[in-house]
């Protein structure tokens, strides 16, 4: 799984580093940079998807003219990866010259505990289009080169970055296999599952969605509709009106974003990264006691890690202080170059807290 990503010269990144925990919240003030570490995680998802390095770039904000900081030619990102006992750095180092963007990449194998890596002497191929070079570490001898290119691929095509759109939700959709990024087949996706898996995550969907509204829902359930019961809908009963359900379109866009949330948790493949820009857009303060439940429980049980962005102090108060080393903070400093820092290595953080939380600290903006 996916442990840290560096960023050097990446859009308003110098160099700095953000940690990935099973559970990690990133938070700032807005032009802070926190956007600019959630498209680096989309770069490189995409890139292993196929895309070249021109769609890649041009497919984030700002495209190809910003993905370089101001100033420079270069960027750089590295994404350290954990894998039982063996440590996978991966590095891409991306030059822009007249003619466009070109790459150079880099793979380093080492066992847990910083060996040194060797070179081995031999250039390969990751994908048709970009050259690798493989390093494997002495003491490392039980990874062949196909195992190493699998777990790279596999880590970076398992990122999964949700941004839900309330109203795409609410529309009839293809029965789908894969989840969109704007969750408006969410629908499809549910109604395409087996018998027993969509009961299953139906229920689990249910019942965590459930405390969210004032009444309580009974049951969320998507239903093939059409002659060819080839589209969905998205349903909810509640306890007011339980005879007659209500489709998505009559949905508040909190109660979607939630349901999308939940169902992406639910139905990405085990050990994938999911990121949630503005978790909690659209939920009310008080329900984020439910949504801290939702991101510990399903992560754990399901082996997801889950990096979220969010502005809302009280989220963040939910968190607890035993979630402080797991929350990063994005500033800028006085050339406007953005660091992550962890909260947990701020200066005075205790004679801080000892006046306030951390919440206040968003507020007043004093991180």
């Amino acid at each position: 799984m996916i442990t840290s990503l560096r960023l050097q010269n990446w859009k308003s990144f110098k160099d700095s580093t953000i940690y990935i925990d099973p559970l990690t919240f990133l938070i700032g003030t807005n032009a802070s940079g926190k956007s600019n570490v959630l498209d680096a995680f989309l770069f490189l998802h995409l890139l292993m998807k196929g895309q070249t390095l021109e769609d890649a770039a041009n497919a984030i904000r700002g495209g190809s003219d910003w993905i370089i900081r101001q100033g420079e030619t270069w960027f750089q990102l590295t994404v350290t990866i954990e894998q039982g006992a063996l440590l996978y750095d991966y590095t891409i180092k991306v030059e822009k010259d007249g003619i466009g963007l070109r790459s150079d990449e880099d793979i380093y194998v080492s066992k847990r505990g910083g060996m040194k890596a060797t070179f081995l002497g031999e250039n390969r191929t990751l994908d048709p289009s970009t050259l690798i070079h493989v390093n494997i570490a002495e003491g490392v001898s039980d990874v062949s080169f196909k195992d190493i290119i699998s777990t790279v691929k596999r880590s970076l095509r398992g990122i999964f970055i949700l941004t839900p759109d309330p109203q795409e939700m609410r529309k009839y959709t293809k029965l789908s296999r894969e989840l969109k990024m704007n969750a408006g087949n969410i629908a499809g996706v549910l109604a395409a599952l087996d018998t027993e898996s969509k009961e299953k995550i139906e229920e689990q969907l249910t019942s965590y969605v459930r405390p969210l509204p004032e009444r309580d829902i009974q049951r969320v359930t998507a239903v093939k509709v059409g002659l060819t019961q080839s589209d969905a809908m998205l349903y909810c009963y509640e306890d007011w009106n339980p005879e007659k359900p209500i489709d998505a379109r009559g949905m508040s866009d909190g109660t979607l974003r939630f349901i999308a949330i939940i169902a992406a948790m639910l139905t990405l493949p085990s050990h994938s990264l999911l990121i949630i820009e503005e978790v909690d857009n659209g939920l009310h303060p008080s329900r984020s006691n439910e949504l801290i439940k939702v991101l510990k429980e399903i992560s754990s049980q399901r082996e997801i890690d889950v990096l979220c962005t969010t502005h809302n102090p009280v989220l963040i108060d939910e968190l607890g202080n035993e979630m402080i080393p797991f929350i990063s903070f994005v500033k800028r400093d006085s050339a406007g170059c953005s660091n992550i820092l962890l909260l947990e290595e701020k200066a005075n953080l205790a004679k801080l807290m000892a006046s306030g939380s951390i919440g206040d600290m968003m507020t007043e903006d004093t991180l």
